[in-house]
């Protein structure tokens, strides 16, 4: 049976379009010096902190380098960031997360290890999701740690500052056959958020399809193809301030709610994005379907990040089809 087509001049050729996959940096592995010897350390221990868009989330990492001969010991690191940002994984995993003695609005991580070796280094990655679009705040980092003269000696990054810019899109119309090409530009980046939707009702998969259709429609994004069988939609517009052009995609698949995004631009993917799963959220409490936001669950994998294949029901343990990790989303 032949698929249905919407009347849109330019969803004739839906079979030629490609999903977005998960893609993530490789980690760099370094080689570590070992030296017991004695040297005077002031001014060769450093931090180094940065901040930028990953995906559909930001990715804050900060490196502690060694850049002496003889260890330092006792390390404890301590990093700050506003409330309407939510940790949603680390590398190494092993964070702990501690909202004692902190200014208000404000969360903390705390790693500690027991030495770092001379002439190597430690990288810390946060990956924080954003919950909100209206406010702004910075992210800071405060490292303590003995030397080998048994000093406690203490380091503080630079703030990062972090905000959201407003943007407003002009419905631009994108052929079928240019989709592919689009996202398989070099410069372009991607995101994705993926959720699952923890109610006792079945699951209406037709009506969550119109609800995520609208919301995007609603951001003014040009309709340029609909798959109304396999429950996909593709959308296109342009960023009027910035002249960046902007591929949507959304799907439902599996139980997972999706949304999808393409740009030049990495900062407008999270922008969009969240404004899509805060719209969303809005939505569903507004017509009933949930209580409260802690019903609708990420979906990606706690341990590397990828999408996971399918939402689990309550909890069942699912494992992640990159790292291979067994997780239980809700319980």
């Amino acid at each position: 049976m032949e698929k249905k087509k919407e009347n849109n001049p330019n969803s004739d050729n839906i079979s030629e379009l490609i999903l977005f996959g998960d893609s993530f940096p490789q980690e760099v592995k370094r080689t570590e010096k070992i030296s017991l010897e004695y040297v005077d350390q002031e001014d060769l221990i450093k931090i180094v902190c940065a901040l930028e868009p990953f995906g559909a989330n930001f990715l804050y990492s900060l490196l502690i380098a060694n850049q002496s001969r003889a260890p330092i010991t006792e390390v404890k690191i301590r990093i700050r960031f506003p409330d309407f940002l939510t940790l949603i994984r680390s590398t190494p995993p092993t964070l702990s997360i501690d909202t004692l003695d902190i200014e208000e609005y404000e969360k903390q991580v705390k790693i500690e290890f027991g030495e770092l070796k001379g002439s190597s280094q430690k990288q810390i990655n946060l990956y924080l999701c954003p919950d909100l679009l209206e406010e702004k705040g910075e992210i800071k980092s405060f490292v303590t740690f003995v030397n080998n003269a048994d000093f406690v000696r203490a380091l503080d990054s630079e703030p990062v500052q972090i905000n959201f810019d407003p943007y407003t899109i002009e419905r631009k119309i994108l052929p079928t056959a240019e989709v592919k090409r689009f996202i398989q530009d070099p410069t372009i980046k991607k995101g994705k958020r993926s959720i699952g939707l923890a109610i006792d009702k079945p699951f209406d998969i037709n009506y969550f399809f119109n609800q995520i259709t609208k919301i995007i429609e609603s951001q003014n994004f040009q309709l340029i193809a609909k798959d109304k069988n396999s429950k996909l939609t593709w959308f296109f517009g342009t960023e009027l301030v910035s002249g960046d052009d902007i591929l949507i995609m959304a799907q439902i698949e599996s139980g997972k709610i999706e949304w999808s995004a393409a740009s030049e631009n990495p900062h407008i993917l999270i922008t969009i994005l969240t404004n899509f799963i805060n719209q969303f959220k809005e939505e569903m409490i507004l017509l009933g379907i949930i209580t409260s936001t802690e019903q609708i669950y990420n979906l990606e994998c706690k341990y590397c990040g990828t999408t996971l294949p399918y939402f689990p029901k309550k909890g069942k343990s699912i494992e992640c089809s990159k790292c291979n990790y067994e997780q239980i989303v809700w319980k």
